[in-house]
């Protein structure tokens, strides 16, 4: 296996992951409303000492700024009237790669490392894409064919496809999407838990419905860390590459990463794939613009990304009765599809008001970033990005 020489962080001790806000939250039913991201989980700087810190790309992209037309600069002024008047930390405004409109509430700067939470699950997408790509995963590759730890349990029967869909068919522990039990969150966050051995205990591992041949792998989406665990795990084992590296050499690199941020992993290098990825308020922004170029490529990636950014499955038809996302209607790879709101756009979505939304027209490359201490406003922001989709140059 190849293992490359790895800098860790040597900063102090700190909550780790949006497990912490699912535990926390776990009385809320709700993903979209009351869901809540406090300024210590949001804006992270410090991490335990088994972190990986991520480096600058080789070559960081520079984004380009020009002067607004009178038509973004109305709906400018209404992105600062919603981050003077709602618990915003961050908001963004794109066409392609020129921000139009950048704002940052305190406690937030442009030096804070914000926490993406489930927005790292695109990231896991992308990165799984790229292994795709790489000849070392197929769509339909099992998990067990991968992760042997697997063999004989339900999990293990997923595909690629599945896991990407949250369709793996496993046990949905907790309503909150997360699957770890108190005893194992407080080991988590003291270094002594292997995401190896989580995922693969019949806790998880088993069917959902207890019967196997009543949920199959691939017939019905249900959100949670699982799914994502897994495809991690299976990447960095196909690859031979520890999972924060596969991040950094297939997603940062290219996408032109300039500052050092960090992923989340264990102490045995098995990356949290569901929320690992924090950043700069920019690198979040070059994240945005790489995915919206690579969605504009021929080839296998292109392909790729096409396909996570557009209905893969569907997240139900009634939204009162919607388990996460209750504003959208479908779900690709691990991204946000069929927005009631605002049409045509795809979305990478987290815990408490995190947001990335690219319009899927590829002659549109408006795209709308957000950082969000709550939930609940989220409308607004779907609202507006409708209006800035609509605006031609």
């Amino acid at each position: 296996m190849k293992t490359p020489a790895i800098k860790f962080v040597t900063f102090g001790v700190l909550l780790s992951g949006c497990v912490s806000a699912a535990l926390a939250q776990s009385s809320n039913p709700y993903a979209d409303g009351n869901a809540a991201a406090p300024d210590e989980w949001l804006l992270v700087k410090k991490g335990n000492p088994w972190w990986y810190e991520t480096k600058p790309s080789p070559t960081p992209v520079q984004l380009q700024k020009r002067t607004p037309t009178a038509s973004e600069q109305a709906i400018i002024e209404r992105a600062r009237a919603l981050v003077a008047n709602r618990p915003a930390k961050a908001f963004v405004l794109m066409d392609g790669d020129t921000v139009l409109y950048s704002e940052t509430k305190a406690p937030a700067d442009a030096d804070s490392v914000f926490f993406g939470f489930s927005m790292g699950k695109t990231v896991t997408a992308m990165a799984v894409g790229q292994a795709i790509c790489a000849g070392m995963l197929k769509l339909e590759t099992k998990a067990s064919e991968v992760v042997p730890e697997l063999n004989g349990k339900a999990l293990g029967n997923a595909t690629v496809r599945d896991l990407l869909r949250m369709a793996s068919g496993a046990a949905d522990p907790n309503p909150d999407s997360s699957v770890w039990t108190p005893d194992q969150f407080k080991e988590w966050g003291r270094g002594n838990l292997n995401l190896v051995n989580l995922v693969t205990e019949d806790r998880i591992a088993k069917a959902a419905k207890g019967v196997f041949s009543d949920y199959k792998p691939g017939e019905v989406s249900t959100y949670k860390s699982t799914d994502p665990y897994v495809l991690g795990i299976m990447v960095s084992r196909a690859t031979g590459t520890v999972w924060s590296q596969w991040i950094q050499e297939q997603i940062l690199n290219p996408m032109g990463a300039a500052k050092p941020g960090l992923y989340v992993q264990d102490r045995q290098q098995n990356g949290l794939a569901d929320s690992g990825l924090r950043m700069r308020l920019e690198d979040w922004m070059r994240f945005a613009v790489w995915v919206k170029r690579s969605s504009k490529e021929s080839g296998c990636f292109g392909d790729y990304v096409r396909a996570a950014t557009s209905t893969q499955i569907s997240n139900g038809s009634n939204p009162s009765t919607r388990k996460m996302g209750k504003l959208f209607g479908g779900y690709g790879y691990f991204t946000w599809t069929e927005n009631s709101i605002v049409p045509n756009t795809a979305w990478a979505s987290g815990w408490g008001g995190q947001r990335i939304g690219w319009n899927t027209d590829p002659n549109n490359n408006r795209m709308v970033v957000t950082f969000s201490n709550v939930e609940s406003w989220m409308p607004d922001v779907y609202e507006l990005a409708k209006d800035w989709n609509r605006l031609s140059k």
